[in-house]
């Protein structure tokens, strides 16, 4: 199974991006989290509107798998009945897949004055190519929506969980994942900067995989 995942802030960042992300293997970092993050938080809902336990049970799992890997991050999870910083919804998405176009998932960010993140919405497509994906597939799917929800973009390689087709070997959460995310957030989320309470911008636009194939 070969499922195309999308961020709809994917090639904002392109014009900045140094020679190095089309030379190294490299994680785009889209944006940045604003003041939502200065308690080095970021709340989650998901909606179970239209998907069973065992579907949110996936994306829960991945979810909780980004909050263990990255220790200055705190993913919680509150009730759909609250406004949280990240929502995940399930859509059927059979109806809505075009030919060439199929994704199994999709980010949308929304930002504040400043240009830094303050919401992002993703939606998982349970049927995109005509069946129903099984959960290891929706964990999977959701694992790479979340690093765009957590600020990045792409991988320019294939083999990375941020690369924009996922499939069997895309499934892991890497050290250049957790590095790109940290990068992103540097403001907050950066060894020197943990108490710090003004979000800025990241100094690069991608951060090189030295260690992924």
């Amino acid at each position: 199974m070969l499922a195309a995942a999308s961020s709809d802030k994917d090639n904002d960042n392109n014009e900045y991006l140094s020679e190095d992300f089309e030379e190294e293997n490299s994680i785009q970092i889209c944006c940045t989290w604003g003041n939502d993050l200065q308690d080095g938080k970021l709340t989650y809902n998901i909606d179970d509107t239209d998907s069973s336990k065992e579907e949110q049970d996936a994306v829960r799992n991945a979810i909780e798998e980004w909050d263990s890997k990255i220790d200055p991050l705190d993913l919680e999870r509150v009730s759909t009945m609250t406004v949280s910083d990240i929502t995940i919804e399930f859509r059927d998405g059979s109806e809505e897949t075009k030919r060439g176009e199929e994704i199994a998932g999709q980010t949308t960010t929304t930002f504040d004055q400043y240009d830094f993140l303050d919401n992002a919405r993703v939606t998982i497509l349970k049927e995109p190519y005509g069946y129903e994906l099984d959960t290891m597939a929706i964990e999977q799917v959701a694992k790479h929506e979340m690093g765009h929800a957590l600020g990045l973009g792409h991988a320019n390689f294939d083999g990375n969980l941020m690369a924009q087709k996922v499939n069997d070997g895309t499934d892991n959460i890497s050290e250049c994942e957790i590095k790109a995310v940290i990068e992103a957030n540097y403001w907050k989320l950066g060894s020197y900067n943990r108490d710090n309470t003004y979000p800025s911008y990241p100094e690069d636009a991608s951060v090189i995989c030295e260690d992924d194939q």
